[in-house]
């Protein structure tokens, strides 16, 4: 009976463990699930930002081809 009681001690120590990480798994799930929808404002903000960049970065490339006199500000 020694046994019996010591195995039942096991599984029953382990158990608030198993339900924590069954409650976790379902929660992740709802969560993902509904992403995309969040996400869609981030993805597009993310698009703008990359389509500023590139802007500015052929802007400085214009630039960079106008000879020295052409230019305006201080260089070194």
């Amino acid at each position: 009976m020694v046994a019996a009681s010591g195995s039942y001690n096991v599984l029953t120590s382990f158990l608030p463990f198993v339900l924590l990480f069954g409650f976790w798994m379902f929660m992740t799930r709802n969560l993902r699930s509904r992403m995309p929808a969040q996400q869609q404002p981030l993805v597009d903000k993310l698009e703008e930002i990359r389509a500023e960049l590139e802007r500015l970065r052929k802007s400085v490339e214009e630039r960079e081809r106008e000879p020295e006199e052409q230019r305006f500000g201080f260089r070194s």
